[in-house]
């Protein structure tokens, strides 16, 4: 199913569009890598062949914050995929509401966690996702697929580095 700007959706419909657009975007991250900026923190995952010690992804906070992302979920361009993925495992419907906003192309997300309701609005680009804005705070996640830099992939390195002298 395609997303177009101009195209209206029913609920099951815009969860359908959502559900392939969201498996697309984990799917290009995990082949291609990619990048998520939000505030002053920079998120990388890189293809696994361009790992570092058998580890992939990691984030960066300004000043000096790195940390190594243990599970995939972790990343905005395969959370909901996950959600998605898992549910379909179960053989139940993934906790998650989707609807489509015609006049500006955009998905917004409602999840229940543990009592806490996020919600997200999604802006799409290429298939994948673009940006993810948090509705309660805000806050707004900018994706990058692919053509990852230097700087990038020595957010991967510092933050493994740092954690495997803990363990040494």
């Amino acid at each position: 199913m395609s997303a177009s700007p101009t195209a209206s959706m029913t609920p099951a419909e815009a969860k359908a569009a959502y559900k392939a657009i969201a498996k697309t975007s984990c799917e290009t991250a995990q082949n291609f890598g990619v990048v998520e900026q939000a505030g002053d923190t920079k998120v990388v995952m890189t293809p696994k062949a361009k790992g570092y010690k058998d580890f992939n992804a990691a984030y960066f906070t300004k000043p000096d914050k790195y940390e190594i992302i243990w599970e995939l979920t972790g990343l905005v361009a395969c959370a909901d995929w996950y959600e998605f993925s898992m549910a379909d495992e179960a053989g139940k419907p993934a906790p998650i509401e989707v609807t489509f906003g015609a006049k500006d192309g955009t998905f917004a997300t409602s999840q229940n966690f543990d009592g806490t309701v996020y919600k997200a609005l999604i802006t799409v680009a290429s298939g994948r996702i673009a940006t993810s804005q948090t509705l309660a705070t805000g806050d707004l996640t900018t994706l990058k697929y692919g053509n990852q830099t230097a700087e990038d992939q020595n957010i991967l390195v510092t933050a493994v580095d740092s954690y495997l002298a803990t363990i040494d």
